[in-house]
């Protein structure tokens, strides 16, 4: 047993030096982010997001992408939501998310290049506040992922495009297996690579585990995720990043391609759940082949919230290893290793080289 752990650490560190050797490109990617609202409650940082950018900003550094889902919508003062019914707000069924406009310069301070702003809450003050979002990271040189929305970037001469999923009507929409095929199909040549970012799922602490039918929240169709995701990597898809559950979920290698069901609440500061599990998320870190596109290795950097929503990182490793234990349970099959408190290995078969 020892002398086949060898073998497998050994073939993988070979894997992992030749793909160095003829290029990879490196992704970070976290969940969700909110950094404070105005509705529905008013839960505002007291020092503008410095905190966050204290705590987490050297940690998203060294990389080619550095991607997350933006959970809410910029506003000016005289903005007003338009998501929810009244009865809806009074029930807490409903909610929507407002972060004032001079919050936005910490995204580019916590250097994050990418954010997807394809989810049920980029429309919560209407297409006024969506727009006026889209305009704001266009002013910081975010790069951005909207509803119908890819976005075409190049690194080092590559050509990198990422295209967004959800489940709104506007959307390039989850459950639309052969439609999600036929836009990757049409986005993907021999020498690109195609990043796929879906918000999709039901939500909250009982939705930790991932399974192959459909799932339904508030009467919406959120996806069969595991047939959305191979289904797009078939279609010529090197990675799949998702977000929606607002909790972690499992990882799956699937023709050695890398699939992250959920990367949960990274900071989500006031006006949202991150007790227990919620609270928990990390920084996927993972190095892709940059003419293949298929996974080289990777990294989970565990971090927990505190307080009403500052992320810190997470000596304690509960992220990473809720995945693992989530990836064993649900994708028991996949060629997917977790070693130590943070690495993501692939391992050869048990047959040989």
């Amino acid at each position: 047993m020892i002398f086949i752990k060898f073998i497998r650490i050994t073939f993988c560190f070979l894997l992992i030096l030749f793909s160095t050797l003829f290029g990879q490109i490196k992704i970070k990617a976290v969940g969700d982010i909110m950094l404070g609202s105005v509705t529905p409650k008013t839960v505002l940082p007291a020092d503008s997001g410095k905190t966050f950018v204290n705590n987490i900003s050297k940690y998203l550094t060294d990389a080619d992408i550095v991607f997350g889902n933006l959970e809410g919508t910029f506003i000016l003062e005289h903005f007003q939501p338009t998501k929810c019914t009244e009865p809806s707000r009074t029930m807490e069924r409903c909610f929507e998310f407002g972060m004032p406009a001079y919050l936005a310069p910490v995204l580019k301070q916590l250097n994050f290049n990418i954010l997807n702003i394809d989810n049920n809450h980029s429309n919560d003050y209407g297409f006024k506040g969506y727009d006026f979002t889209k305009q704001l990271l266009s002013e910081l040189n975010i790069n951005y992922v909207g509803k119908k929305e890819p976005k075409k970037i190049f690194i080092r001469g590559k050509e990198i495009i990422i295209v967004p999923f959800g489940f709104s009507e506007i959307s390039y929409n989850v459950s639309d297996i052969n439609n999600a095929k036929k836009v990757i199909t049409e986005l993907k040549t021999k020498s690109n690579l195609i990043i796929v970012s879906f918000h999709g799922g039901k939500e909250g602490r009982k939705a930790l585990h991932v399974k192959n039918k459909t799932e339904l929240m508030y009467g919406e169709n959120r996806g069969n995720l595991v047939k959305f995701s191979h289904a797009v990597i078939d279609a010529g898809a090197d990675i799949v990043i998702g977000h929606g559950p607002h909790v972690l979920r499992a990882f799956e290698l699937y023709k050695n391609r890398l699939i992250a069901y959920s990367l949960g609440n990274f900071l989500t500061y006031g006006n949202m759940n991150i007790d227990g599990v919620s609270g928990i998320a990390g920084i996927l870190d993972v190095d892709i082949n940059e003419i293949t596109g298929e996974f080289i290795s990777g990294n989970f950097n565990s971090v927990q919230q505190v307080e009403n929503g500052y992320p810190v990182i997470d000596d304690s490793f509960a992220g990473f290893n809720l995945i693992k234990k989530l990836t064993k349970d649900d994708f028991s099959e996949t060629q997917l290793e977790f070693i130590g408190n943070g690495q993501l290995i692939n391992k050869p078969p048990l047959g040989g080289l």
